[in-house]
C-alpha cells in the first residue's frame, strides 16, 4: 500500500509539469506554421508566443526562457528556442524539478 501511494504522489506532482510542457510543445508547432505563411519580425513574434503561452494557461515560461533568432541578413524569424526549469513541492522540503527544451526550425 506504500508503495501504491509513493506512485501516487510521484504521478501527482510530476504529472502538471509534463502537461504544462505538452501545451509549449503545441504552442510551438502552431507558431511553426505561424512562422512559415508569415514573415514576423522578433517583437512580432515573442507577442505572438506570450499571448499563446497564456492563452493556453502556461504560466513556466517568462520572456528570459525564449530565445528568438534571425536568418543571416535576414529580418524575418528562422529559430525559436524555449529552454525553461520548473520546479514542484515534493515531500516536504524536497522538490521536484524539471527541466525542458523545445526548438522550431523555420525554413524561410
Amino acid at each position: 500500500m506504500a508503495i501504491v501511494a509513493f506512485v501516487a504522489i510521484i504521478v501527482m506532482r510530476l504529472f502538471p509539469m509534463y502537461q504544462e510542457y505538452y501545451k509549449v510543445v503545441q504552442v510551438m508547432d502552431s507558431m511553426q506554421q505561424e512562422l512559415k505563411e508569415n514573415r514576423l519580425t522578433r517583437q512580432q513574434t515573442m507577442t505572438l508566443l506570450e499571448k499563446r503561452f497564456k492563452f493556453s494557461g502556461v504560466d513556466s515560461v517568462k520572456r528570459e526562457n525564449i530565445e528568438i533568432y534571425r536568418g543571416r541578413n535576414n529580418a524575418y524569424i528562422t529559430r525559436i528556442v524555449v529552454d525553461y526549469e520548473v520546479r514542484n513541492p515534493f515531500i516536504a522540503n524536497l522538490d521536484a524539478i524539471g527541466n525542458f527544451h523545445n526548438e522550431i526550425n523555420v525554413e524561410q
